[in-house]
């Protein structure tokens, strides 16, 4: 189940659409912060978009939790990520958490089914 995880990283990373599609299910649903929920071809074209358009360097991701209840499993993790576009501009940086829910197929392997995070507020500023 880490493995897809993993997998998922390394494709965002990479920005291997292909790959990253690979480890999806047919009906996965990701719920991005301030975003609608995507599925289907909507969710497939804003993940090419995203992985096209802006490179990812992971600073910190890890594996908080697991729970594994039968073919489904949920894991929780933290990160923290630079993304830069393509074209040029400033980065961004990010850190958050989220939840994954994977399925096992019939094959044993795992896949997203569900994905939600949030970024963590900036404190910059606050008193």
């Amino acid at each position: 189940m880490v493995d897809t995880v993993a997998q998922e990283v390394e494709a965002a990373k990479t920005g291997d659409v292909e790959a990253y599609f690979a480890i999806l299910a047919h009906d996965a649903v990701f719920m991005a912060p301030n975003q609608p929920s995507r599925s289907g071809e909507d969710l497939r074209g804003w993940l090419r978009e995203f992985l096209e358009g802006f490179t990812v360097e992971w600073l910190s991701f890890e594996h908080v939790d697991t729970e594994i209840d039968g073919d489904l499993a949920y894991h929780t993790y933290a990160y923290t990520w630079r993304v830069t576009p393509r074209a040029g501009g400033e980065p961004t940086v990010s850190s958050g958490k989220g939840l994954h829910v994977l399925r096992r197929q019939s094959d044993g392997a795992w896949e997203v089914l569900r994905e939600i995070w949030n970024a963590t507020p900036s404190t910059v500023g606050d008193s």
